[in-house]
């Protein structure tokens, strides 16, 4: 939530900055000593983050993240607009990502639910070490611009995770962000239109936002953010609904599947009265309401 939500991280989590805390619910939870070194993250680079765990995760379009470099403040804008610049960018990052993610094989696995989909959406185990190391290497060759956020969450990061890995060595930072980040993602409290396009482009067809909705898309990111984080999919749903641009979203995809139905009535209303002036006969078939979403 440092990282993601309030935009303010402790940079020096150290064990010794770190207390064990039992709420008066009897719950745990994690408190921090000395506040001397915080670091403070931009809303332009939370969004930008969010988006490439769920860009990566969800739907391995390194292309897609590497397009996001800009509003990590990462890369130079003219970097990127150059084509051939941007296209080097991709495949460094394609080779950074194979080093650093190791996806579980999931060839084996069992299926479920009627569309005979993944249980969830398999997520790698990230090696943060390699990650860093990977981008340290990338830094002279596309100029990349370190803010001194960067470096300081870069070392908290690393730290909590070496923490946490003593702890549990099965810990993984991914299975704790991906959940969050789709979260926000559907909800989008920023209102960032960022957000809203990678959003646009994880439903539609083509991995673009410009394809046509994908039911099998959204039923798959309500089942990850529900299966993941340990919710009901009816809660995932009923949180999305109560923030404005989750509203906003129910409206343009019903708004959507409502001109796709008029337009196939139409079509089939046409079809018959050809069928029927030519005297044929075709079987009915029963078909779902437009307004049927399986969640």
């Amino acid at each position: 939530s440092q990282l993601l939500v309030t935009g303010i991280l402790h940079a020096d989590p150290h064990a010794g900055n770190l207390l064990k805390l039992r709420r008066d619910d009897g719950s745990v939870t994690l408190g921090y000593l000395d506040f001397g070194l915080l670091s403070t993250i931009p809303s332009q680079v939370r969004d930008a983050l969010i988006c490439s765990v769920a860009l990566q995760v969800f739907e391995r379009n390194v292309d897609a993240v590497s397009s996001l470099f800009g509003e990590l403040q990462l890369i130079p804008q003219h970097i990127l607009d150059d084509d051939s610049e941007r296209a080097a960018l991709a495949e460094a990052l394609h080779i950074t990502f194979e080093n650093s993610l190791l996806y579980p094989d999931t060839s084996s696995a069992s299926t479920n639910g009627k569309d005979g989909a993944m249980a969830a959406t398999a997520i790698p185990d990230l090696k943060f070490d390699k990650l860093l190391d990977s981008l340290s290497r990338l830094v002279p060759r596309f100029q990349f611009d370190l803010p001194p956020y960067f470096i300081n969450n870069a070392r908290a990061l690393s730290t909590l995770e070496g923490i946490a890995k003593s702890l549990d060595p099965s810990f993984n930072v991914l299975t704790i962000m991906y959940p969050y980040a789709l979260t926000r993602l559907l909800q989008n409290p920023s209102g960032s239109p960022v957000v809203e396009r990678t959003l646009q482009s994880l439903i539609r067809s083509g991995g673009t936002e410009y394809g046509r909705i994908d039911r099998s898309k959204i039923r798959r990111l309500l089942r990850d953010s529900a299966l993941i984080s340990g919710r009901r999919k009816r809660r995932v749903v009923w949180d999305v609904m109560k923030t404005r641009p989750g509203r906003k979203l129910a409206r343009g995809i019903v708004g959507e599947e409502l001109r796709m139905f008029l337009s196939g009535k139409g079509k089939r209303r046409r079809r018959k009265g050809e069928e029927d002036g030519d005297g044929g006969q075709r079987k009915k078939k029963k078909k779902k309401k437009w307004y049927y979403l399986e969640l």
